[in-house]
């Protein structure tokens, strides 16, 4: 899977093969999005987890309870961990709001 992070001035993305994975802040707040498809994050309908492996990680995104997003990645692909991070870090969480 080839994968680069490109950051502009309203978000982030990821080029993994041809599909377009990332983050970006919009005048409803910030959105997550794979390809054509875009989730609001202001919403309390989303989690996130990152499952760590021996030899791969899991990336993995809820939407209303239903896994919209899910894909293993390499050790290397440090980048799908910035977005992760970022995701926990810089976006409220609706778990606690």
């Amino acid at each position: 899977m080839n994968e680069r992070l490109h950051a502009a001035e309203r978000g982030f993305y990821l080029k993994m093969g041809n599909d377009f994975f990332g983050m970006y802040h919009s005048s409803e707040g910030p959105k997550l999005f794979f390809n054509r498809d875009k989730y609001r994050l202001t919403q309390s309908q989303w989690d996130v987890e990152l499952v760590i492996g021996r030899k791969n990680n899991l990336f993995i995104f809820y939407w209303q309870g239903e896994v919209k997003i899910s894909f293993r990645f390499s050790k290397q692909q440090e980048s799908v961990i910035q977005l992760y991070r970022l995701l926990q870090e810089h976006v409220p969480s609706p778990r606690f709001a």
